[in-house]
């Protein structure tokens, strides 16, 4: 094998790992947000001004 292509292996082989690390480092930060914040449904708004309502009398 010549030397440029081992070393334009080499910098593709860079890339891909590096790629897959950000995958991976970006995948664990989804999950940990997903953990601290979950995910409220919000209510209709006929039941929020209805709340609004009951709290004024």
């Amino acid at each position: 094998m010549t030397s440029t292509i081992q070393t334009t292996l080499f910098i593709a082989t860079i890339g891909i790992v590096g790629i897959f690390i950000f995958m991976s480092f970006f995948y664990l930060i989804i999950l940990a947000l997903d953990k601290y914040l979950p995910y409220q449904e919000e209510k209709p708004t006929e039941e929020f001004m209805e709340e609004i309502s009951e709290s004024e009398e």
